[in-house]
Formats: C-alpha cells, structure tokens, sequence
C-alpha cells in the first residue's frame, strides 16, 4: 500500500497560527451609533463565516504544501504479454547460401537472409506490444536499432537482412552488443535475444564467462535458431568423429548455450518451413502471460496545497475588494 511522507515536517510547527481567522476579525470597524436598530444581515454574516474558514483552509493549504507531502515509491505486481526482443541476425557470407547449401547470391529468393527475413517480418507484426532492437554480426558486429515500439523502423531494419551478407560468422561481440541494450532499462517485460545464425565460430573462457554473467545479471532468454544444412552437424546429437570446437563449433555453443543458467533453446531449421515452425514456436512461448514486479517512482504533492490555496486566494482577494473602507 501506498503511503504519504513529507520532505519538511517542521513546517507543521506553523499550524497553530492557521486558527488565527477565528480569534481576530480582520476587518476594519466603524463607530456608528445605533446599530442595534438596523435588521440582522445574515448575508454579511454567511460571507464572514465563509472568509474565516476559507482562509483558515488556504493557510493550512500553505503550510502542508511547505512540508513537502508525497507518496512513497511503491512496487506493484503487474501482468502482461510484451516483451523486449533483441533481433540478433548473422551476416556473414554462408547466409547468401540456400539450405542445400549452394551459393545463390544477396539478391537471391531462396537464400537463408531472405527466407528469416520474410518470416521475421510477418514475427514483428504479429506482436504488437512488444519493443524490439537489431544487431547484425559477421566478423563484427553491428549496432542497427535500439529498441523501440516504431514498426516501420523495425521493418526497415529487417529489410536489410537482404543485402549481401560478408565476412565469418563471429557470434560472441553479436551477443555482447545484444546484451548491450538490456543494459540501463527498466525490466518491464521479458527480455529475449533471438539469435538466427547458421553456424558458430569457438568462444574463448573468458569471454564465456563474461557472456555468462551479463545473461544472468540482465535476466535475458536466449532462443537460437539454428539454420542448419541438410548435411550440417546437429545441436542435439553429438558428431561421431572430429569432435572439436574447430570442427564442430555449433555443437559445443550449443553446449555452452545451456550453461548460461538463463532460460535457453535451440530451434534447428533445414528449410523455410522448419524455419516458419520455430518462429512460430517462439512466438507461442513469448506470448504467455508475465508476472514482473514494477517500481512507481516517488510522486509529489506539494502542488496540490498551493493549487488549494492559489483556488481559495481568488474569492478572499474578490471579498476584500468588495470591503467598504470609509463609513459615510
């Protein structure tokens, strides 16, 4: 439950002097004789009875505004569906590649870029609540949107997948710029790295462990969907033979993937319409309902004891004008 504190209670010490239209009058008097020969003016005695309390009201309004009243930040339980998700797409040449692995160019239909990008397109419009961001990586990677709710800044974005890809395919500084954008915001919904790629290249120790930490801190979900030739190696059977993070570095990312001590899992897509069924998937997953706990910062008062008094001041001012300053 909320609650209300002041900045400045000493200032309450002034009270006392609230009651001061009650004591004194404050009003000019006239000597005239025989007044008790005039009818009573009950009218004159209803606007003295409304200044007295109207100004006792306006100098307490005062005084609590001076305290500096405010509710306390609170923490409240909310529910909801959206969700921050980072788009982390692979550049690098094999991207061009079909899933047969032939080599069909940037401007090609059937490459890889083009069929994620379809799919992640259609992924965007159908969540509307969600706030989304886009790294890119090759043999480095790139910044190209911080999150944000703007669908055609996101679409553009994705747009782009289409251009020829270049270079390896370099996913450690991808992720790291990824967890990048977590950094310094609030935690209002779930926080997801969807991360497309059809290969892997060896994570050094340190660099894992970094990675590690900063998914945990963040409190980030990583979905991996993996575009995996027909004859490329699985994340989920180990190779029979040349096992090595030089030969084989999908399976052992795969492997470190499920260290990270965060929600994580691997989608692997042989052709368009395994890939449309692990978005899908991961679309299903992201729309279940989320329970996150939100900090309402603290929330001022004060002006509504000057907005008080400022409202009451009007009509005092208006019934002082209306004083009669000399006796004919």
């Amino acid at each position: 439950m909320p609650s209300i504190d002041f900045l400045a209670p000493a200032w309450f010490a002034l009270l006392p002097f609230t009651l001061l239209p009650f004591w004194r009058r404050g009003q000019k008097r006239f000597a005239y004789p025989a007044t008790a020969c005039l009818p009573e003016d009950r009218r004159s005695k209803s606007l003295d009875l409304f200044r007295r309390f109207s100004t006792f009201i306006l100098l307490t309004a005062i005084v609590v505004g001076l305290a500096g009243p405010f509710i306390t930040e609170q923490k409240i339980q909310r529910t909801g569906t959206g969700a921050h998700i980072v788009l982390t797409i692979d550049r690098s040449s094999s991207m061009n590649e079909n899933f047969s692995g032939r080599y069909m160019g940037g401007a090609a239909k059937e490459t890889k870029s083009a069929a994620a990008r379809q799919l992640l397109l259609d992924f965007v419009s159908n969540r509307q609540e969600d706030l989304f961001a886009m790294v890119s990586f090759s043999t480095a990677p790139a910044h190209v949107l911080s999150l944000t709710q703007d669908r055609e800044a996101i679409k553009a974005a994705i747009r782009a997948i289409g251009l020829r890809g270049s270079g390896n395919t370099n996913i450690a500084p991808g992720l790291a710029m990824a967890l990048e954008q977590f950094r310094n915001q609030p935690l209002t919904g779930a926080r997801v790295i969807l991360l497309v790629s059809d290969g892997a290249a060896r994570i050094d120790v340190d660099t894992q462990d970094r990675l590690r930490q900063d998914f945990q801190d963040l409190d980030v979900r990583l979905y991996w969907i993996y575009l995996r030739n027909p004859n490329g190696i699985s994340l989920l059977k180990p190779p029979k033979r040349n096992v090595s993070e030089t030969t084989t570095p999908e399976y052992f990312l795969h492997q470190y993937f499920q260290t990270l001590g965060v929600p994580y899992r691997a989608f692997e897509a042989e052709n368009p319409e395994s890939l449309a069924q692990a978005i899908a998937e991961i679309d299903r997953l992201e729309n279940q309902p989320l329970q996150y706990e939100e900090l309402l910062p603290r929330r001022d008062l004060s002006n509504f004891g000057y907005g008080l008094a400022l409202l009451l001041g009007i009509p005092l001012l208006a019934l002082k004008a209306m004083e009669i300053s000399s006796w004919p």
